[in-house]
């Protein structure tokens, strides 16, 4: 009898990169349809790739070394060892590291004891990889930097599109919690991200909610820590920072007409289930790189000399981000009447249109 290929994949990074993820899982059980895949995945990041169907096992592992406010030294060396002994206890035939950015997810894939073994050698930590995979092109999306790892895997090409499930008892939730039925049509606001540099403002999203609500409900989501969130609030604002669960938070933005956010999970979710999105893009980021995956993504960029920056926190005054609210409400208006037809809206002040136009 032959035996089963025993599969680990390490994955364990935030809400958004778990979505962009999703078309790489869904891929590789297709191609190996009897192997027994196990994932490790971030708490939050498990949850939302609940109900895909493509892993034997999930085991959660909540890496301290990719947290947004940076451990001390000891910490996060033994979060990974810790990962490490995880996988090694699990004798697997192949592992899969997927963070090209990162030298401990490097170092645990070398020392996973695999006969197979798949990376990235980041900092010289992939020294005992035995399938060294080529950095992905800076500029390419996320999403098909995962499907070129697939490719290198697999030798085939598979969909790239980001999908998720939502489950029956969380739909029903979102029902009861939002009117049964009452609420036909309503906005999502994501306004915090947990990366200072790529949010918009709360006092924006408080004055956009504002704009938007006078036509259509607005619901908000974050959590109750995320700074100033509980601040807005409206006549046709439903706030709802700190009460849903993720799976919740699918099925709530599953079901929307549009979602508005930074770079961050909200709209990353709705790309997966084919929902409109509009992102207010900051410069710490590429958008050709993290964008919203799909034809229902739209982008608001502008563009300033020092992005893309890549710092937590903006040590300059945030002009990547100083984007009008009337602006960006117009042009959520218009998204929702099939009026933009550009997925990437560039905003330019007067002054800035008028330089280029000189250029």
């Amino acid at each position: 009898m032959e035996k089963t290929l025993n599969i680990a994949v390490i994955k364990t990074d935030g809400i958004g990169d778990a979505v962009l993820a999703s078309p790489f899982f869904l891929g590789l059980r297709k191609h190996f349809r009897d192997a027994r895949i196990t994932a490790y995945l971030s708490p939050a990041g498990a949850q939302m790739l609940d109900g895909l169907g493509c892993f034997d096992e999930v085991k959660v592992f909540d890496a301290q070394w990719l947290k947004y406010d940076r451990k001390h030294f000891y910490t996060r060396w033994s979060s990974a060892l810790s990962l490490l002994s995880m996988i090694r206890n699990g004798r697997y035939d192949m592992v899969i590291g997927m963070r090209w950015q990162d030298r401990l997810t490097s170092l645990i894939t070398s020392l996973s004891g695999a006969k197979e073994r798949y990376g990235y050698d980041t900092g010289s930590m992939g020294f005992y990889i035995n399938h060294v995979v080529k950095y992905p092109p800076m500029a390419s999306h996320v999403t098909e930097k995962n499907m070129l790892l697939l490719r290198e895997i697999t030798g085939e090409k598979y969909p790239s599109r980001p999908q998720l499930k939502s489950d029956a008892v969380s739909e029903n939730n979102i029902r009861d919690l939002i009117g049964k039925g009452k609420i036909s049509k309503y906005i999502v606001l994501h306004p915090v991200s947990g990366h200072p540099s790529k949010d918009w403002g709360i006092e924006r999203y408080n004055a956009l909610g504002e704009y938007l609500s006078r036509g259509i409900k607005i619901m908000v989501i974050g959590s109750k820590s995320d700074a100033g969130i509980m601040d807005i609030r409206g006549r046709h604002i439903v706030n709802l920072a700190g009460m849903l669960t993720i799976k919740e938070m699918k099925a709530l933005i599953k079901n929307s007409s549009l979602v508005i956010g930074n770079d961050s999970a909200g709209v990353h979710i709705a790309s997966a289930f084919g929902v409109k999105s509009l992102t207010i893009f900051s410069g710490s980021a590429r958008y050709q790189e993290w964008g919203a995956y799909g034809d229902r993504s739209f982008i608001i960029d502008r563009h300033v000399r020092c992005s893309p920056c890549g710092l937590l926190k903006c040590d300059k005054k945030m002009e990547c981000l100083d984007v009008p609210v009337d602006f960006v409400a117009r042009t959520a208006l218009d998204i929702m009447e099939g009026k933009q037809k550009q997925k990437l809206i560039k905003y330019r002040t007067k002054s800035e249109a008028g330089d280029e136009k000189l250029a």
